[in-house]
């Protein structure tokens, strides 16, 4: 086997492992919290004092989450390189962007927001700043500085899959598939920012209408992670 055959070969196998993680990782977070319910500040501090630990143990699952997916999406890229490398530079960069903005709000969930838990239960100094920045990391708010970051990252990955769809569709089925998932996530994702920006889509329905795009989702992952493993033997054999 060649070096470049060896190297698509590590790829795809990276990339189809990433999926099966994604899945797993997306079955898990069905078992831990990822924000307090909604009702006043001092409810909600008094659930975060008691169950912090499943709320830090989700957010680390979303962590690996956002990492496989993003591996699934970087795999994609991959197979794009040679017929479209203009394209497929944009949208890694885009990957590249989304990975980080999302690094950002689950870092401070796992790290930070214990932390503002701690201190606004003890009598200290710190207590009334850990407050004030908990309300502005509030994940329940679509226009926090928590859930702006994760925004972002979603309107990157949209971005991606309007970049990558055209190339991608014209390789085997189920790649064609993925780039169908990926130009209505990309496509409907725009559509909602534009919403946002205009006015025409209420506060309230941000993170309902988000979290149902990203299901679409779910059709690149799976039917890339065919593709991957497709690939996989092809180039294993040679």
């Amino acid at each position: 086997m060649t070096d470049a055959r060896m190297l698509d070969h590590t790829i795809n196998k990276a990339a189809f492992w990433s999926a099966i993680v994604l899945i797993l990782a997306g079955v898990l977070s069905v078992f831990f919290p990822l924000d307090a319910p909604e009702g006043p500040f001092a409810d909600r501090m008094i659930w975060f004092s008691s169950n912090v630990d499943a709320y830090v143990m989700g957010w680390v699952v979303q962590m690996i989450a956002m990492l496989t997916l993003s591996g699934v999406l970087a795999g994609t890229a991959w197979q794009t390189r040679e017929s479209h490398p203009l394209s497929t530079f944009v949208a890694g960069t885009a990957l590249l962007i989304a990975v980080v903005s999302f690094i950002i709000p689950k870092f401070i969930a796992i790290w930070s927001i214990p932390q503002m838990v701690m201190a606004s239960s003890t009598v200290s100094a710190n207590a009334a700043v850990a407050e004030q920045l908990f309300q502005l990391l509030n994940p329940s708010l679509s226009f926090s500085l928590f859930t702006s970051f994760d925004y972002l990252g979603f309107w990157m990955y949209g971005v991606f899959g309007l970049l990558v769809a055209r190339p991608l569709f014209r390789l085997t089925l189920s790649a064609k598939i993925a780039a169908v998932g990926l130009a209505l996530f990309g496509l409907l994702y725009h559509v909602l920012f534009a919403g946002v920006m205009t006015g025409n889509v209420v506060t309230a329905d941000i993170g309902p209408y988000a979290e149902s795009m990203g299901i679409l989702l779910l059709i690149p992952v799976i039917s890339m992670a065919v593709y991957f493993r497709k690939a996989m033997k092809a180039t294993g054999k040679e």
